[in-house]
């Protein structure tokens, strides 16, 4: 620490002119106690400083005005200049300006010295505290070879204290001596020694002080660690031997590139492995190029180790690539990059998977009598997410068209979960009318409403208990019941139609629609607090015409399973089943197993043949593109008005899939279409849905 002028003086904006009386000056330096003070003229121009003494001698004197004994201002100091530089040269007294040569105070000889003399003392601890701090001995001996100083590294070196070693003849405290011999030659000495096991350096150099030799100083090292590193180094180098002999024996191609992909090292295994010329010379003749590949980029983006599969053009080969960055202060100096040929390995991986796939749809279709067909990558995935959600107990959202296969999805998502032991309970949310829904979803008490069962009745939730219950067409659920299903959500309890005592139910719930239920909750017709419940894993089924690789095995498991219901031994030729792919299928999964079981049970030949797929699929698309209302001949109008209503149904049925949709569709109430198709009962409904 430098101290400066600003740290000695005496701030002040009082001031003395060079008329003002003595008298009055030591009555104001008596009650203000002041050391010295600025003395102005009438032009307030600094003119001279006047101090204890100057005031005294003046009055001794007999003197009147401070003019007559003040001090001149032969010159300034600045504030900032640093007391060091200015000591030799303090006077008594010495007015202080700032950069603007504003007059700020004064200083005094006395407070300059005082302060100089901090700075000393502070300057002399800090030698004191490296000299006892520092790693090296240090030891210094006057004219007489007595020790004069010694700090904590040499004690330790010397075995001794610095109260016993003061004072003391070398020879007493140390070995060797020779710092003696400096003393009497006065030239400087360098010595290697070892005392038992360490060994130590010294550096041992006189003192002078007027050309005289009054001491030496020694500095001491204890070399013992660096002796101690340069066997490690040896070993290091053998390592590194050992690190090269593992690097040239590996069968992976091992590279070491810089931040920027600059390779700095390799081995041979990366000719073999990309297929360069196969020269004991010629991988190291890539040291200095680039790395083309995208690892690096991906390692500094990732910062962290990173493996990409890549083509080898030049042999054609599969590899994989691992980078691994190495750091140093956070920052990617070096990648350490992997190269493996897995061609073999791939092929292997390949017929392994599609041997898995076989015997996992062999098992299913042995244990479950039916299988779930997933050829496609987008229903293979759906198929590795059921089997990992299938697990745990989250609930499950499966939207997609009507027909595409979603309660088969919730069925096998069943199947698969520890809840398979249980029940697995379907309620079609659209297909009960709105009045009867609440009470086949939650029970009711004995005597909740007329018509009751007296002893009352388990909803379908406590039905489901352990279990799963599989709520379709969601989207159809009435807003008074979405509150009730909401509270199974969050609490897991009902409460029965009727009743008040809340029941807890431990069920796992899948939901399904064809609908848009976040347009449903922008509209206020399902509440978004439930959306949220149920989205908790969706599960997005895509449309047939959008997995077509299914189709074929489709055809294939609809085929056996309507030969062995009709006893038959039909079968499609690869022409049919090509017709069957390139058909957009608006219908779905559903479409497809109605055209197949129509071709099993109306193709006399054993062959289901290209043209007899065309003529069915003709017919379908026909029935679809010409929707008229058809009316056979003159009849009463009841019975025209009947036969109107009756075609109005079913083919408001091929669209919807269940009441409540059939109704808005034909701006009825609920109520009425069911009330319709009971009056029907020379059609089957169930078989017409199914077709």
């Amino acid at each position: 620490m430098f101290l400066r002028v600003k740290d000695a003086m005496i701030r002040t904006n009082f001031r003395f002119y060079t008329d003002d009386l003595l008298v009055d000056a030591a009555h104001y330096f008596t009650q203000h106690q002041l050391k010295g003070a600025l003395v102005f003229n009438d032009h307030q121009q600094l003119v001279g400083m006047i101090d204890e003494l100057a005031l005294i001698n003046g009055l001794a004197q007999g003197g009147k005005t401070i003019k007559q004994v003040m001090i001149p201002c032969a010159h300034s100091l600045y504030e900032h200049a640093l007391i060091r530089d200015i000591i030799d040269r303090a006077e008594s007294i010495l007015p202080v300006k700032n950069d603007r040569e504003q007059v700020t105070g004064f200083t005094t000889r006395t407070l300059l010295l005082e302060k100089f003399k901090e700075e000393v003392q502070e300057q002399l601890g800090h030698l004191d505290a490296i000299f006892n701090s520092a790693h090296n001995g240090i030891l210094s001996i006057d004219e007489r070879g007595c020790i004069t100083s010694i700090n904590p590294a040499a004690e330790k070196m010397a075995g001794t204290t610095k109260e016993k070693a003061l004072g003391r003849h070398l020879n007493e405290v140390v070995a060797p001596s020779g710092l003696l011999d400096v003393v009497k030659t006065g030239k400087p000495h360098t010595e290697k020694y070892q005392v038992g096991n360490r060994k130590y350096i010294t550096n041992r150099t006189p003192i002078f002080q007027g050309g005289k030799v009054v001491g030496a100083v020694g500095v001491f090292q204890d070399i013992s660690e660096i002796e101690f590193i340069s066997q490690e180094l040896s070993s290091v180098k053998n390592l590194l031997y050992e690190l090269d002999t593992v690097l040239e024996s590996s069968y992976d191609a091992i590279m070491i590139t810089d931040e920027r992909g600059n390779i700095i090292r390799t081995n041979k295994a990366l000719c073999r492995i990309l297929g360069l010329k196969n020269r004991p010379q010629h991988y190291g003749e890539l040291v200095g190029t680039c790395l083309q590949s995208s690892i690096i980029s991906l390692v500094k983006e990732k910062e962290d180790t990173v493996t990409v599969i890549e083509r080898n053009h030049t042999k054609n080969n599969l590899l994989m690539i691992t980078g691994t960055p190495v750091k140093f202060k956070t920052k990617i100096k070096r990648v350490v990059i992997n190269i493996r040929d897995i061609t073999e390995l791939d092929n292997l991986r390949r017929e392994l998977d599609e041997t898995k796939r076989y015997i996992l749809q062999l098992e299913e279709e042995k244990t479950q009598g039916h299988k779930f067909v997933a050829h496609s990558a987008a229903m293979k995935k759906i198929l590795e997410s059921i089997q990992q959600i299938a697990k745990v107990d989250s609930t499950v959202l499966i939207l997609g068209e009507s027909g595409a296969g979603k309660e088969e999805i919730a069925n096998l998502l069943h199947r698969l979960s520890p809840r398979s032991r249980h029940k697995f309970i379907k309620i079609n949310c659209g297909a009960i009318p709105e009045q009867l829904l609440e009470s086949e979803l939650f029970g009711y008490e004995a005597g909740a409403f007329t018509g009751a069962n007296r002893k009352g009745k388990e909803g379908l939730f406590e039905v489901a208990h352990k279990g799963t219950i599989f709520l379709d067409e969601i989207g159809e659920l009435p807003l008074q019941l979405q509150v009730k299903l909401l509270r199974v959500l969050q609490e897991k309890e009902i409460i029965r139609v009727g009743g008040v005592k809340p029941k807890k139910v431990d069920v796992r719930i899948v939901a399904a629609t064809n609908r848009d239920l976040e347009s449903l909750v922008k509209e206020g017709r399902f509440r978004p607090d439930l959306f949220y419940r149920l989205n908790v894993v969706p599960i997005k089924v895509p449309p047939l015409r959008e997995r077509i690789e299914d189709i074929p095995l489709l055809v294939n498991l609809f085929q056996h399973k309507f030969n062995e219901q009709y006893n038959m031994e039909k079968v499609f030729s690869e022409e049919a089943i090509q017709v069957l792919t390139q058909y957009h299928w608006p219908g779905n999964v559903r479409e497809l197993v109605n055209v197949v079981e129509r071709l099993i049970v109306t193709v006399s030949s054993p062959k289901i043949k290209k043209k007899d797929v065309q003529q069915v699929l003709d017919t379908f698309t026909t029935e679809n593109e010409h929707n008229l209302i058809h009316v056979n001949g003159i009849m009463p109008l009841k019975e025209a008005v009947d036969e109107v209503e009756k075609q109005l149904i079913k083919k408001t049925l091929k669209l919807c899939n269940n009441t409540r949709s059939m109704a808005r569709l034909l701006q009825v109430n609920q109520s009425t279409i069911v009330r319709k198709m009971q009056k029907f009962r020379d059609v089957d409904w169930q078989e017409m849905k199914r077709g």
